[in-house]
């Protein structure tokens, strides 16, 4: 028994020991603050903080069902991603419910791996798991029956509100052309009247998109970010998110390059279809679609 106290008092003084000797040289490719969370379905966002003086070659992300104790063997093991040595987060996707734990370990400009685990510092000590998407119920007889096209006997109106339109399916659509008379109206009204000087704004990335992911919808995304949006190639980026929009992606991933596709078509001067991109991802992004859809509405000029 007392053997045994022994050991659990000498693992608690060594890594007392190592997490002093951590504080007090910084200069350690060692990462802190570790911290994993759901933020969907399937993804959990791993962050760090990076110390001073910092110096690795890569930082690689590992994952287990079991916690990384100090004496856990990272060499050897398959990392989850391999990132830049500037990196604070990455968002690992998961394809079930279980518990996940998640250590990030620096590799050296030599190749080796700095291999010293500390729990609740460089390796999380609290398991981490997606939440279960929450099943719809049956519809009602009543719902079933409200979805069903109601028929209108000829010369009846329909009644509002009218169907929903598909905004992005609706992008290539022209506006209906304005009478002579109403455009000359409008320009009669707005004399006297001085616009002061507007600018633009400045492109936006979204966080995940800084870093290159390992893969998936993600990985194409930035794919394409980068071959246009960044070269300032809007034509170019127009085309290639809207291809990438045709085909059915993840809810997350789709947010984001609607997004893009109203900036792509706002530094286009295409305000009509920035404005509808901005609109459709409103309820997503509220604060910042509200800052692109006035900016949008300030270059809007009437045909």
């Amino acid at each position: 028994m007392r053997i045994l106290k022994k050991s659990v008092a000498f693992i608690i003084f060594s890594q007392i020991f190592i997490l002093f000797s951590h504080s007090q040289n910084s200069s350690r490719p060692i990462v802190d603050m570790i911290s994993a969370k759901p933020v969907s379905t399937n993804k959990i966002r791993i962050t760090w903080k990076l110390p001073e003086n910092f110096n690795a070659e890569a930082i690689l992300v590992y994952k287990d069902t079991k916690p990384f104790l100090m004496n856990s063997k990272i060499e050897g093991a398959a990392p989850v991603v391999q990132l830049s040595p500037k990196a604070s987060a990455y968002t690992d996707t998961v394809i079930n419910y279980k518990e996940y734990y998640y250590a990030v370990i620096a590799r050296q400009a030599d190749g080796s791996l700095y291999n010293i685990v500390l729990p609740s510092v460089n390796a999380t000590v609290k398991g981490c798991r997606v939440q279960r998407p929450e099943k719809k119920a049956e519809p009602s007889e009543e719902e079933i029956e409200a979805k069903k096209p109601k028929v209108y006997a000829e010369g009846t109106l329909r009644e509002l509100p009218l169907p929903y339109l598909d905004v992005i399916s609706d992008l290539d659509r022209k506006p209906s052309p304005l009478k002579a008379e109403v455009i000359e109206a409008g320009k009669e009204l707005s004399k006297g009247f001085e616009n002061p000087p507007k600018e633009k704004l400045t492109p936006y990335y979204f966080e995940e998109d800084i870093i290159s992911p390992a893969g998936g919808d993600e990985y194409f995304l930035f794919e394409i970010l980068k071959t246009y949006f960044v070269k300032r190639d809007y034509k170019g980026s127009v085309t290639a998110l809207k291809n990438f929009l045709s085909v059915n992606r993840n809810e997350d991933t789709t947010n984001r390059a609607v997004f893009y596709l109203g900036q792509s078509q706002y530094f286009r001067g295409n305000y009509r279809s920035a404005l509808t991109m901005f609109l459709y991802v409103e309820d997503i992004y509220p604060v910042l679609s509200k800052k692109w859809i006035n900016s949008t509405l300030d270059f809007y000029q009437m045909p």
